[in-house]
């Protein structure tokens, strides 16, 4: 049986996790990483839109969380967090106290990827799919200039 890890060798575990699990189940969907250290992955949908996927571990649940947030560049970029829209209700998670489980948990989580949120993303990579969409936060404090953006693109 696995002893529970140390933060050190979670970090450790879960970079090899990332490079020999996650990276090439996103690169087979058209994924890139979008910095060599970073636990983004994006894909350009066309039109000035993409999408992120973002991985990051969440200390207070002690678990690694997947969030979804979709770009388009004449509304803002990763780099200031001025996101389109947020996909809602899709958010997935995974954990382990040791390295079989972080695995386990790990080899799930690509099955829901797999099935949900690759062929999510493949139905909403236009600016009219997610403008259709109930499935998508919008930042009130932008929703005027998003939703023009939005419009003017279907």
């Amino acid at each position: 049986m696995n002893k529970n890890f140390t933060t050190k060798e979670r970090k450790k575990i879960f970079d090899k996790i990332f490079k020999e699990k996650i990276v090439p189940l996103f690169n087979e969907h058209g994924f890139n990483l979008h910095t060599k250290t970073s636990k983004r992955l994006f894909k350009n949908l066309g039109n000035k839109l993409s999408v992120f996927v973002f991985i990051e571990y969440k200390s207070r649940f002690e678990s690694y969380g997947i969030s979804i947030a979709y770009f388009d560049e004449e509304v803002g970029n990763v780099y200031d967090d001025n996101y389109l829209a947020l996909v809602n209700g899709m958010n997935l998670s995974f954990s382990g106290q040791n390295s079989e489980e972080l695995n386990v948990s790990v080899d799930d989580c690509m099955i829901k990827l797999k099935s949900t949120i690759f062929p999510f993303i493949e139905n909403h990579s236009t600016h009219k799919s997610i403008l259709e969409s109930d499935h998508f936060y919008i930042s009130k404090t932008r929703a005027s200039k998003v939703l023009e953006r939005l419009t003017d693109n279907q």
